[in-house]
């Protein structure tokens, strides 16, 4: 592609100069207006890869997989990347947007509020304001009451007697009475000889306070030392002397459960005598039921002993007549139910070229529980690895766990059958004693009654757990099951 126009071509700066680098942006958007190609000189490194072979999508060749891939230039010259105002040149500012923006504006333009832009002004003779009525003016109203000649003489020696006249004259200061006699100096007295301000803040010929003056401080300021302990001058009787004395009652005085017993029984006083009975007046205790309510009842409402004589659907108050709108229709509004149905676009979005619209109904992503790919071994599992592959216990496995889980042992392994080598060797090495291996392999065989070689070894324990019975019972003569009646 080739432009149609030098960048340097004088003719580009016609009119009003605004820069070589706009002039440049218009040259460069007319050569790619004129070969129409400013579509397709930019890609990305998918599609580029793509095209030349790189790769080949044979499992779903016409779905374009999710994420962004880099943009990458067809044409790309060092031309291209110095010059790419201009064979790039950016979109211009919509003219709606044009106010809003600082740089929008060419130089020597006048700015502008952007609230002012296309707004019709009133003429300059306007005012804002409501025109008001003339009336007195400031000079006759300064000037009113005032006396001329023999009335204000008059009126001043009338004022002669009013203390405040005498020390408060109009345009001078305030008299006071004093007679102030200046030195040479000036008022004041000198300050002597001038003294360090570091002396002053930190003195260091001050002598140190007394133990006197820091108890004082400790009582009034509780300015303790650092790492000082406080000393509350306690006097504690002699037997907090003793190396094994502990604050509290002994245990040997205590009974167990008597100070919880006490705290719950209202009916008995702080030494466990019952309350005695007081007999009052009923119109008191009646006062008192009805003014205190007992906890959890409801407040007796005051309106006679069955509470106001008015229905369950009585409304207190004077209906109005004025409107006949209520406070519930002005909340809810007079709307139909198409008004009240949210808008289309809820949750949507409406700028175009940005909605994921498609046809096909499958669900996009991939799923929480990576179940669609194999799961990494246990061991090989890296503990960084937050994914999910199905695997793992659910919650009611972490709250209740099984009897062996702490060893690795599910209770399933207990239900599995299992040849007669197989459990021998585990009831070998399990701390078991006295046990019969071959008479409860013979009784496990015919438990299940299939006639396979195999028992598990849930249906051993069983068995010997019978046995046990059997002999206790046969030991103790039934003794065992008399308790358990009882």
């Amino acid at each position: 592609m080739a432009l149609a126009h030098s960048a340097s071509d004088p003719s580009l700066l016609s009119g009003r100069s605004t820069g070589s680098s706009s002039a440049l942006k218009n040259a460069g958007a007319r050569a790619l207006a004129s070969s129409g190609s400013a579509a397709n000189l930019t890609t990305n490194n998918y599609d580029k890869m793509l095209r030349e072979g790189k790769f080949h999508d044979y499992v779903a060749p016409n779905v374009r997989p999710a994420g962004k891939s880099t943009n990458v230039a067809l044409a790309d010259s060092t031309a291209h990347d110095l010059q790419s105002e201009i064979h790039f040149p950016l979109p211009p500012t919509p003219d709606q947007e044009k106010r809003f923006r600082m740089t929008s504006k060419p130089p020597g333009t006048i700015h502008v509020h952007h609230g002012l832009h296309d707004q019709t002004l009133p003429h300059k003779d306007f005012r804002y304001g409501m025109p008001g009525c003339k009336g007195v003016t400031t000079e006759d109203v300064m000037k009113a009451g005032q006396l001329v000649g023999v009335a204000e003489y008059k009126n001043s020696v009338a004022e002669r007697v009013y203390d405040s006249l005498k020390k408060e004259p109009l345009g001078k200061p305030y008299v006071r009475g004093h007679s102030l006699r200046m030195l040479p100096e000036g008022f004041g007295n000198p300050s002597g000889v001038p003294v360090d301000v570091k002396r002053v803040i930190f003195p260091v010929t001050a002598e140190p306070e007394t133990d006197e003056h820091r108890a004082m401080y400790k009582k009034t300021h509780k300015n303790y030392a650092p790492g000082e302990r406080i000393e509350r001058s306690y006097r504690w009787p002699r037997e907090t002397q003793d190396k094994n004395f502990a604050f509290g009652a002994g245990l040997a005085a205590a009974v167990e459960g008597a100070g919880a017993k006490m705290a719950l029984n209202m009916d008995v006083d702080d030494d466990g005598a019952f309350k005695r009975t007081r007999l009052v007046t009923k119109v008191n205790e009646d006062y008192r039921h009805v003014q205190h309510p007992k906890f959890g009842k409801k407040a007796h409402p005051k309106q006679g002993p069955d509470g106001p004589s008015v229905g369950c659907d009585y409304r207190f108050g004077i209906k109005s007549s004025i409107s006949e709108y209520t406070a519930a229709s002005c909340i809810k509004g007079y709307y139909d139910l198409a008004d009240q149905l949210p808008d289309e676009d809820l949750g949507r979005c409406t700028k175009p070229g940005r909605r994921n619209v498609t046809s096909e109904t499958r669900a996009f992503g991939v799923p929480s529980v990576r179940t669609d790919i194999p799961a990494p071994h246990p061991q090989k599992r890296s503990v960084a690895d937050e994914c999910s592959y199905g695997d793992e216990p659910s919650a009611a496995a972490i709250l209740n766990p099984q009897r062996f889980e702490s060893k690795g042992i599910a209770d399933r392994e207990f239900l599995v059958r299992r040849p007669k080598e197989e459990l021998q060797a585990l009831l070998e090495n399990a701390p078991v004693e006295n046990v019969d291996f071959e008479s409860l392999w013979e009784d496990g065989v015919r438990l299940f009654d299939d006639g396979l070689p195999l028992v598990s070894l849930d249906a051993l324990l069983y068995l010997q757990s019978q046995r046990i019975d059997g002999h206790v019972a046969k030991t103790h003569k039934g003794l065992h099951l008399t308790m358990t009646a009882q």
